[in-house]
């Protein structure tokens, strides 16, 4: 058999090759076993590791160090042998979150502190754009945000695809004590995210007075809308905050204030959802089901009658587009057990939400109460034959335009006592 000697001397170095190569590789394999120890909280295997000489910075493929964990762990003592055998304060994962941000989650200024002495940089954000601060201001730990402030947090960055700010997230959370120690150490109280809300509007969505009064101190003015023009007191409302609303209206509010392109007496008068849908769709809220709280029954007469006090216009107009759903089946004539629908009601005033809402029980929100509206919104001079863009009257909507009024197992709809009131009361009125 012949045999190629030069073949095969290329095979034996092509095999030495290979095995240097393999040997190399597994020689320089990325080492987990320090984050893996940090993550268990494991200090004697972090110890040993680090005297066997183990790299302190060593991340795994996420990014995420040992320190990192010791800070979301907020154990100090694991940190400090980490820093002292020279892990980055800095070091960011791929998602640029850094164990200074990490600290702030927890809220432990312990942690916190400790990262801030070895050079952790305070006005560092993350890849999203939240900064420590933001994270502190969530947690609500005044001491935490204070020692972020004293090291160079700027106290009203803000997050670039939001707009949210850390004042905004204090507000969001109800931490009052954080929202005065940030508007002392300069916060804009201004500010407006990307939504339009600004603080104001983040305390009034929650119907938090001390919040309120807070921002108002600060030099807020209780008119100042975001900045999509939604202003505090119709946001009030719609939100079911009565006594919020009463508040703001005692110290100034504007009676005609507007939330996108509907009026707070509009909203006292009854449920505007309808004129909403864009603007809830806007902030991920779902119109599917109730996306707005709207106020108790016993709250709306009272509130109806304080903005006609101050001076509410009974023939505001509602500016923006909306429609109810058609579904005829064109089979039982006035008996159809479905809505018929409408066209657009654009153009709406507070008496005819009024009227729509003394069609059943408005979802909660009193069907009779409405009709009392009814009453005072006439008394003060509202036009009875006022429509809507699509030719729809108030006693349509007081009759049951674009409702439906289907029942399991009912030859035809439910009587409602409250509409046939209505509809009187506005015959009445002619």
């Amino acid at each position: 058999m012949y045999v190629n000697v030069r073949t095969v001397g290329v095979v034996g170095v092509t095999a030495a090759v290979w095995l240097w190569l393999a040997a190399a590789t597994l020689a320089a394999a990325p080492d987990f076993r320090l984050v893996t120890a940090a993550q268990a909280r494991d200090l004697a295997q972090v110890r040993g590791l680090l005297k066997a000489g183990a790299d302190v910075n060593a991340p795994r493929p996420d990014g995420a160090t040992a320190l990192m964990w010791a800070a979301h762990w907020a154990d100090v003592e694991m940190a400090q042998v980490l820093l002292r055998a020279g892990a980055n304060p800095n070091a960011a994962d791929d998602q640029e979150v850094t164990p200074l941000i990490l600290a702030c989650e927890t809220g432990d200024d312990a942690i916190v502190g400790t990262l801030l002495a070895a050079g952790a940089k305070a006005d560092r954000t993350q890849g999203t754009g939240v900064t420590p601060l933001m994270q502190a201001a969530r947690s609500g730990n005044l001491r935490v945000a204070r020692m972020l402030v004293e090291n160079g947090a700027q106290v009203s960055a803000a997050i670039g695809a939001t707009g949210q700010t850390a004042l905004m997230w204090a507000t969001a959370e109800r931490h009052v004590p954080m929202m005065r120690q940030l508007i002392a150490a300069g916060a804009d109280v201004h500010a407006a995210s990307s939504i339009g809300f600004t603080a104001l509007l983040f305390a009034v969505r929650n119907g938090d007075l001390d919040a309120v009064q807070a921002l108002l101190a600060a030099g807020v003015d209780v008119n100042e809308p975001g900045s999509d023009g939604t202003h505090a007191l119709p946001l009030a409302i719609v939100s079911g905050h009565h006594d919020l609303a009463m508040f703001l209206l005692e110290h100034g509010a504007d009676a005609n204030g507007t939330m996108h392109g509907v009026g707070a007496l509009h909203a006292a008068a009854g449920s505007v959802d309808l004129w909403l849908r864009d603007w809830l769709r806007a902030r991920g809220a779902s119109v599917d089901a109730r996306a707005t709280t709207g106020l108790e029954a016993g709250r709306r007469v009272p509130l109806v009658q304080a903005l006609l006090a101050r001076g509410a216009s009974p023939q505001a107009r509602i500016t923006t587009s909306t429609f109810m759903g058609l579904g005829v089946s064109g089979k039982r004539g006035a008996f159809d057990p479905f809505s018929t629908g409408t066209g657009d009601l654009r153009g709406a005033t507070p008496l005819w939400v009024a009227a729509a809402a003394a069609n059943g029980a408005g979802r909660g929100n009193g069907a009779m109460a409405a009709v009392e509206a009814i009453k005072l919104l006439l008394a003060a001079g509202a036009d009875a034959n006022a429509t809507t863009a699509d030719g729809t009257t108030v006693l349509m909507a007081a009759a049951g335009l674009g409702r439906a009024s289907y029942q399991p197992g009912a030859l035809r709809g439910t009587r409602s006592p409250s509409a046939e009131t209505a509809v009187r009361v506005l015959v009445e009125a002619g």
